[in-house]
């Protein structure tokens, strides 16, 4: 049984979890001259978090785009660019980060050349998708579209070194803060499980669950990859669904009391602000 320290542990490392991403809003929308507020660039994960609870497809995300495009008038189209070109760098990080773990710390287990492999494939994908020129597709449709959002936002970060190095490093952060918290559900089970570096390699391998973000929240994805990753590290996919259900728990409790609270709090804010600065 997890404890009620261990619990608490929890919902203190998710809730930071989730304001670790308004660390990267923040630095995104300083791009476009847009100063968040300290209640808005912490907030704004959170009620992001909600709404993708709520609303399938990333619910969360297209209120958090509205809000930007009514409160500080943020096109959608560059919303969207600077979202693709985020996810860039945040799976270049997962990619280097599992990397340099696996090599240090998987040598020698039967899964370690498949892994190595794996996070090897992904590195190398992201630096040729950050090395493509800027140009734009000239289709007209949906597909070409996202990709030239994402090669415009991409072409605005890459150019800007300092911004670049400080979104990698707050990637970084967010997935430790992940990492962690899988570590302290991990111990908490069993005391005696593998190490660190295992669990953290689970909390990297279910980070890819949201490429196939289709339930609300990732319900039944998420919890699905966290379990196939942990039987492939030897942590045992009954553990691993045990583990990802309290991961789910422990984020819910932040994400609908302090998202319900800053949604209600930047909501009131928008009355009578549209297209108004702070």
């Amino acid at each position: 049984m997890v404890s009620l320290v261990s619990l608490l542990y929890l919902a203190v490392l998710r809730s930071l979890f989730i304001a670790s991403n308004g660390l990267i809003l923040r630095e995104l929308t300083l791009k476009y001259r847009i100063s968040l507020t300290r209640r808005e660039w912490i907030g704004l994960p959170f009620a992001t978090s909600l709404g993708n609870l709520l609303i399938p497809f990333s619910g969360g995300l297209v209120a958090r785009a509205a809000y930007l495009k009514h409160r500080h008038s943020l096109p959608y189209a560059q919303f969207t660019s600077l979202l693709a070109a985020t996810y860039l760098v945040y799976f270049c990080v997962i990619g280097a980060a599992g990397f340099v773990v696996v090599a240090t710390s998987m040598a020698g287990t039967t899964c370690y050349i498949p892994l190595l492999l794996f996070v090897g494939i992904v590195v190398v994908a992201n630096t040729i998708a950050g090395m493509l020129p800027s140009v734009r597709l000239p289709w007209q449709n949906r597909l070409a579209g996202t990709l030239n959002n994402a090669l415009e936002g991409w072409t605005v970060i890459k150019k800007d070194r300092a911004l670049l190095v400080r979104l990698a490093f707050y990637s970084l952060l967010n997935l430790f803060l992940n990492g962690l918290s899988f570590w302290v559900v991990y111990r908490a089970f069993d005391p005696y499980s593998s190490s660190f570096a295992s669990m953290f390699l689970v909390s990297l391998l279910s980070t890819f669950s949201i490429l196939v973000n289709l339930t609300p929240g990732n319900l039944g994805i998420a919890e699905a990859f966290t379990a196939v990753s942990s039987g492939i590290l030897g942590l045992g996919t009954g553990m691993g669904i045990l583990v990802a259900l309290t991961i789910r728990i422990s984020t819910l409790v932040p994400s609908l009391l302090l998202g319900a609270l800053f949604s209600f709090i930047l909501g009131k804010g928008m009355t009578g602000t549209s297209g108004k600065h702070p």
